[in-house]
């Protein structure tokens, strides 16, 4: 929690100075303390074997803001992977103040896609109570007729969770690689 609270203070003074990407750091921070504020709620469960005395509403929220915590994270990497190479290739000479817009832009976005792709897996999250020891767990509960349903919704959430984004990060990443090389070695070449 201290750790995210000087990251979103640090970032929130960088805003003034003129430092154009804070905000894929900022946002991470502020979504990470959204996660620590729901592990007292977390430790009440482990505490307790697992089982979930805190109702329906409570198990789909916590796992609500995790689950975006999770997507919102990979996604500001990625976009911190394409942001870093365009600012060295393309955008040396953009005004500040239009890379400040596009960023803030993408940061909505990101949360809005983030919570897209949280809230499907979400509805399923239940608070089941056992009927052979009538103990209560929060768990995600999908009828059998919904199977189908949730494959594909798990199958969507690896591939936009994990699989675009880590294509995404390798590509700009080797590009800004083979970009510094070239200008190091064009720099070796002039002098």
């Amino acid at each position: 929690m201290i750790g995210n609270t000087v990251v979103v203070w640090v970032n929130i003074q960088a805003k003034t100075t003129g430092y154009d990407s804070h905000c894929y750091i900022l946002n991470p921070a502020i979504m990470d303390l959204w996660v620590v504020l729901t592990i007292p709620v977390w430790v009440v469960s482990l505490v307790q074997y697992n089982q979930w005395p805190m109702g329906e509403l409570t198990c789909k929220v916590t796992h609500l803001i995790f689950s975006i915590n999770l997507f919102g994270s990979i996604f500001f990497l990625t976009c911190m992977s394409v942001d870093h190479y365009l600012s060295i290739t393309y955008f040396t000479s953009t005004s500040s103040h239009r890379k400040k817009i596009v960023c803030c832009i993408l940061c909505v976005l990101v949360w809005l896609l983030a919570f897209c792709v949280s809230v499907p897996d979400t509805y399923y999250m239940k608070s089941i109570t056992s009927a052979s020891n009538n103990e209560t767990y929060c768990w995600s509960f999908y009828p059998e007729h919904s199977i189908k349903k949730w494959l594909i919704m798990e199958l969507i959430s690896v591939v936009l969770g994990f699989t675009i984004p880590f294509y995404i990060i390798g590509v700009f990443y080797l590009m800004l690689t083979r970009a510094i090389v070239v200008s190091g070695d064009q720099e070796k070449h002039s002098s």
